[in-house]
């Protein structure tokens, strides 16, 4: 059986940089809420577990001009990833 290590490298102060690869609003305008459909390429890198979460922060600054801060979504890929290779997570 194979023991999974989540991710104890990546941390804010040792971050990863990673891609953005699609992100789009899977909601309509009407919807009383916004669901967003992303995908990320981790090109193997970040180790991950469906059902748990990731933490993304943009780059760039907020309309305040301060840093943006983490934000949490939920990891719907399994863990060998969309096409098997533990290289592309959908949230």
């Amino acid at each position: 059986m194979k023991k999974w290590l989540l991710s104890t490298k990546v941390k804010p102060k040792n971050p990863y940089t990673g891609s953005c690869l699609l992100n789009t609003k899977i909601t309509g305008d009407d919807a009383p809420g916004e669901t967003w459909h992303m995908v990320f390429s981790t090109e193997g890198e970040v180790p991950y577990k469906e059902g748990k979460s990731i933490g993304v922060i943009a780059d760039g600054v907020d309309e305040n001009e301060k840093p943006h801060k983490l934000r949490l979504y939920s990891i719907a890929s399994n863990a060998l990833g969309d096409f098997g290779d533990s290289k592309i997570l959908m949230s």
